[in-house]
C-alpha cells in the first residue's frame, strides 16, 4: 500500500524538525506544503531532502491553510499515485502515533478514517474556554447542527486517512470553495456522498507547546482568522440551503 503523509505549514519551524526526523524513518512518501514561511520552515526541509528522498517540498505563495490543503492532494495524487493520503498538522496536536491503526482500518475496507476528540476517551487537552466554545460553535453547531454533517463527529480535525481509488480521487478539487479551515469539513461533507464507511480512532488532542497557532485572536493572524470564521459561516448555510 503507497502512502502519502501531506503537512501543511506556515511558520513551523520550531516544529518541523522534530516532525521530519520522526516521519522520515518512515518507507511512506512525506509531502511538506509550505505557504512560504517567513521563518525559515522551507529551509529545515530543504536540508532534510539531502539526506532523505521521500522527503518533499511544494511551496507556493500564502492563500489561506484550504487553499495549501487542495494543492497538496492535486500534487500528491499527480505525482505519487498513491492508495492513500495521510493529512495532519504540523503542531503534534494530534499525535502520529494513530498512524499505523490508521492504515490498519483502511486495509480493514473503511475509506476514510480520522482521528477524533469526540469518541470513547478522545479529548482535548490544555483549550482555553474561549478555545473549546470556538470549537463546539465550529464543529457542533454549524458543521453539525447547520450544515447536517454527520459522517463523524469531529468534522474538523488535519489528520484523517482517506482511500484514493474510488473516494478522494472522486473529489473535484477545483470545485471545493474553500480558502481556510472549512475545508476539513467541507472535505468530510463531500466524501460523504462518496462512501459511508466512514472510522473515527478516539485521540486526545494537546494545544501546541511550540510555534504559534493561527487558528486565534492573535493580532498577526487575526484578519485570515476572521475571513476563515466568515467562511466556515456561510459554506454551513450553503450547504444547508442545497447549494452543495
Amino acid at each position: 500500500m503507497k502512502v502519502v503523509i501531506m503537512i501543511p505549514t506556515y511558520n513551523e519551524k520550531e516544529n518541523i524538525t522534530k516532525l521530519l526526523r520522526e516521519l522520515s524513518a518512515q518507507s511512506f512518501e512525506i509531502l511538506i506544503v509550505d505557504d512560504l514561511s517567513p521563518d525559515g520552515t522551507a529551509d529545515v526541509v530543504k536540508a532534510f531532502q539531502k539526506k532523505h528522498s521521500n522527503i518533499h517540498l511544494l511551496s507556493h505563495r500564502k492563500e489561506g491553510l484550504g487553499k495549501a490543503m487542495i494543492r497538496g492532494y492535486k500534487y500528491a495524487l499527480q505525482k505519487f499515485n498513491p492508495d492513500v493520503i495521510v493529512t495532519n498538522e504540523a503542531d503534534f496536536g494530534f499525535s502520529f502515533r494513530h498512524l499505523p491503526k490508521m492504515l490498519a482500518k483502511i486495509k480493514d475496507g473503511y475509506d476514510v478514517v480520522v482521528t477524533s476528540r469526540h469518541v470513547g476517551n478522545g479529548r482535548s487537552e490544555g483549550w482555553t474556554v474561549s478555545r473549546r466554545l470556538n470549537h463546539f460553535l465550529a464543529n457542533t453547531f454549524f458543521a453539525g447542527w447547520v450544515a447536517g454533517v454527520d459522517a463523524v463527529k469531529d468534522r474538523n480535525g488535519a489528520m484523517r486517512a482517506v482511500r484514493v481509488k474510488g473516494v478522494l480521487d472522486k473529489l473535484d478539487f477545483n470545485r471545493f470553495p474553500t480558502r481556510g479551515f472549512a475545508f476539513f469539513f467541507f472535505q468530510i461533507y463531500k466524501l460523504s456522498k462518496i462512501t459511508d464507511k466512514f472510522y473515527e480512532i478516539p485521540s486526545v488532542f494537546r494545544f501546541r507547546s511550540r510555534g504559534e497557532s493561527k487558528v486565534s485572536f492573535n493580532p498577526k493572524y487575526f484578519r485570515t482568522y476572521l475571513a476563515d470564521i466568515l467562511e466556515y459561516i456561510r459554506l454551513a448555510f450553503a450547504i444547508r440551503l442545497g447549494y452543495y
